[in-house]
């Protein structure tokens, strides 16, 4: 009897001296010491909600993680350990097992590290966990304790309003970002053990205030007014920046096709809240914002090189992140020297162009960015630039193979093609030529295009005329009979493909809205074919 009852003691009882008193713990009567938080895990541009749970026993020291984590989020457990050391907090030797769940979902990034000490330390009791209950934290710890800045704050902030979190406990440095989203508390923090003083009442922090979003485009110090002559070149750039239509310049080196890209985004209407924080979301997944610019004001102009790869362009990597094409939303891609860019590059637009997102695949899921922008590409004649000009020493055999590294699919991808020629010497020396068309009319024009198509698709849910769908195309491009049947004539003459003739009729629409034509006109589509055939002559 005595020795049953020896034992019974023995594993019954177990004594833990966690530095702040002695308990002696009954596991029979279930008393476990646990936490359990709140942080986020980001997937595509939305983040996912995960609980950072963490249970604390006496035993041999070990700092295990679990839930199918990357080897940045393993690393981890580390910078933990010492954050909480340098916090001035002891830890008695334990077990520690902080587990991030739901498991099937792949988490990466340090950004869980705060909200792993938070979780252990309220396993230990240091925090009380129901003042934790409606708080998601987000950072990286240093090992002194300091809460280091992260990416991707915005789209996690957002996760939490969805869920009904009212606090967020954020590294002071991305505060301003998270703020953004409105209904969410945020809390902005420099340490781990402010972070403890602030749930546990010991120090006030004010949170961030509502950051109300200018959506006033900022001044340019580019104008289009700076383009002299060219006047074919800014009407195709009108026509196209006024419903985000694809458009590729053809001209000599030094003719203005980069000058006048650069430009469009300053004819362009400022982006409003939503498109602003759309933008912003994505520039924070792929680290681009700072303290100093916490969103994104006006609207992007991306212009990567020619060397860019695939991963680069499309978006991707081993954990992915936005690229080339995602962090262009709502603005314009330029890609000068088309034909440079490696094939698998360029093959690459077939997609997004189409459907205005970018998927991609990996081992432990499929990630999603959109990708609606302006495509502007810029290529030479020829191979020595001067054709048609007498000097070309070209063949037409090095000109069909120079222009025939764009492939016939991803030119019937693109809506405008138009020539960009040799500017006249009239213009280089007489710098008072008034140009037909200045920055401010052709910002003027654009407003009025834009304001048409917002009535025309107000219950729809795209909003330019490239985006209609083919279902759709009969009913928003209604044209005489003329230009019915010129478009039946060019269909036939020129062999075009369906896409190809959908996207006329697009392009039309937008010039008889620019035209104030409710119904499309016979110069519409001729005009519209224009900006085709020159494609079609140039590639012969």
């Amino acid at each position: 009897m005595i020795a049953s009852y020896f034992f019974y003691l023995l594993f019954s009882f177990q004594t833990v001296d966690l530095g702040f008193s002695i308990l002696l713990i009954n596991f029979k009567e279930e008393l476990p010491m646990m936490g359990k938080v709140y942080s986020a895990g980001v997937y595509g541009v939305k983040a996912e909600l995960i609980e950072v749970e963490a249970d604390v026993t006496a035993g041999i020291p070990y700092f295990e993680l679990t839930g199918n984590l990357s080897n940045t989020v393993k690393e981890a457990k580390d910078r933990v350990r010492m954050a909480i050391k340098n916090s001035y907090i002891k830890m008695n030797p334990a077990r520690i097992v902080v587990n991030l769940a739901p498991a099937n979902i792949r988490k990466s990034g340090p950004h869980f590290d705060l909200a792993m000490a938070i979780s252990v330390l309220c396993a230990m009791g240091v925090v009380d966990n129901r003042k934790v209950e409606n708080m998601l934290f987000v950072g990286e710890l240093g090992l002194d304790g300091a809460v280091n800045p992260v990416n991707a704050v915005l789209p996690i902030i957002d996760c939490a309003r969805e869920h009904k979190i009212s606090t967020c406990i954020v590294p002071c440095r991305n505060a301003k970002e998270g703020a953004l989203i409105e209904g969410v508390k945020v809390i902005g923090v420099h340490s781990l053990k402010e972070c403890i003083e602030y749930i546990n009442g010991a120090v006030f922090i004010e949170p961030v205030g509502s950051i109300k979003v200018n959506e006033e485009s900022s001044s340019w110090y580019k104008s289009f007014d700076d383009i002299k002559g060219q006047e074919g070149l800014k009407r195709a750039l009108l026509i196209g920046a006024g419903a985000m239509h694809n458009i590729l310049m053809i001209g000599p080196p030094g003719s203005g096709k980069t000058m006048a890209a650069s430009r469009i985004p300053t004819i362009m209407p400022p982006m409003n809240r939503e498109q602003i924080i759309e933008v912003s979301r994505i520039y924070s997944i792929a680290g681009l914002l700072d303290e100093d610019m916490f969103y994104v004001k006006n609207r992007p102009f991306r212009t990567p090189g020619s060397g860019i790869t695939v991963s680069a362009f499309v978006g991707g990597g081993y954990n992915p992140i936005p690229g080339e094409l995602s962090l262009s939303e709502h603005g314009v891609l330029f890609l000068d020297e088309l034909n440079l860019f490696k094939p698998e590059v360029v093959e690459s637009l077939r997609v997004p162009l189409e459907t205005g997102k970018v998927m991609v695949n990996r081992l432990h899921g499929v990630y999603e960015y959109p990708a609606r922008f302006m495509l502007v590409a810029a290529i030479n004649p020829c191979k020595c630039g001067y054709y048609p000009d007498s000097r070309c020493t070209c063949s037409e055999n090095d000109i069909a193979r120079h222009l025939g590294k764009i492939s016939r699919p991803i030119m019937d991808r693109i809506d405008m093609c138009v020539q960009a020629p040799k500017v006249g010497y009239e213009y280089v020396e007489n710098t008072t030529i008034k140009p037909g068309y200045s920055g401010e009319e052709m910002r003027q024009q654009i407003l009025k295009i834009q304001d048409i198509q917002n009535q025309r698709f107000e219950k729809f849910p795209y909003k330019y005329n490239s985006q209609i769908p083919i279902n759709k195309i009969e009913y928003f491009c209604q044209m005489e009979q003329e230009a019915r049947d010129l478009l039946k004539e060019v269909y036939n003459k020129y062999d075009l493909s369906v896409r190809a003739y959908h996207k006329l009729m697009k392009v039309a629409r937008t010039i008889a809205d620019l035209e104030n034509h409710d119904i499309i006109e016979f110069s519409d589509i001729a005009e519209a074919f224009g900006y085709r055939i020159a494609e079609v002559s140039d590639g012969k």
